[in-house]
């Protein structure tokens, strides 16, 4: 019994650490492509411009 609750745990902690890498992978690309790729200049743009359009449009119904 004590062995298959050691099993247990030890594949338990291996897929946490797994899923932690996995994540941190994922963050990892995420900040890459918006810092270093121009993506999220592009981003900052669209939501300003976007922004911009909804104020104007906010201010020409009152």
């Amino acid at each position: 019994m004590l062995t298959s609750m050691r099993k247990f745990f030890t594949e338990k902690g291996q897929g946490i650490v797994e899923y932690a890498l996995l994540l941190a992978f994922v963050v990892a690309i995420a900040v890459y492509a918006l810092n270093d790729s121009g993506l999220g200049g592009a981003i900052k743009s669209n939501f300003s411009t976007t922004a911009s359009q909804v104020t104007n449009f906010s201010a020409s119904i009152s």
